[in-house]
């Protein structure tokens, strides 16, 4: 983690602030990012010279499409880089009735607890609409002491899930929540 800090504070120095524009995802869906944010797909880390620096590690799973990292620059400073995480995870279902989410909840509550050796407390689980599709919303205690973290897992039309992970500060939850949710409310599958 600290790797991920110190890559991404050399990111911030150079970094012009940009405006507001649409973005493809590798993961095969558009999106818009607020101003402020730095995004690194496998197309902006070609094309975006700030780019250059960065973790290699970071760079390479980037590249080879594991993930995509957006990164808040409004809301980060030196001691976290708040940001939100892009994966995909094998074909899946949202949960619909009350009970299977009740159920998905608890197995989300146990998988975080044995993955972080400790428990962490999970603040909201339920299923959200977003646009005309049904997510799978959790928030949770961050690994990280003094994090908050937010996860929509969206079904794709090829039935696979999509995990769109925020990270932030407690601090700076209030100012980074409305832009995690433009960024979730914007997502188009192509």
């Amino acid at each position: 983690m600290r790797r991920i800090v110190l890559a991404v504070l050399v990111l911030l120095g150079p970094a012009l602030v940009a405006q507001a524009k649409d973005y493809q995802s590798s993961f095969r869906f558009t999106f818009s990012a607020p101003d402020a944010w730095l995004i690194m797909t496998k197309a902006e880390l070609a094309s975006n010279p700030v780019f250059a620096s960065a973790d290699e590690g970071i760079k390479a799973k980037v590249q080879s499409g594991s993930v995509e990292i957006y990164y808040d620059r409004a809301t980060s400073d030196a001691t976290f880089t708040d940001f939100v995480d892009v994966k995909l995870g094998p074909k899946g279902l949202v949960p619909e009735s009350p009970e299977k989410v009740k159920a998905s909840c608890s197995a989300f509550a146990h998988a975080l607890t044995k993955a972080a050796g400790r428990a962490l407390a999970v603040t909201t689980c339920e299923t959200r609409e977003v646009g005309a599709l049904k997510t799978f919303y959790v928030e949770y205690e961050g690994r990280v002491a003094g994090t908050i973290m937010m996860q929509y897992q969206f079904v794709r039309p090829d039935g696979k899930l999509l995990y769109v992970t925020g990270t932030c500060k407690q601090s700076s939850l209030d100012k980074f929540r409305p832009d995690f949710e433009a960024i979730v409310k914007s997502i188009k599958f192509s």
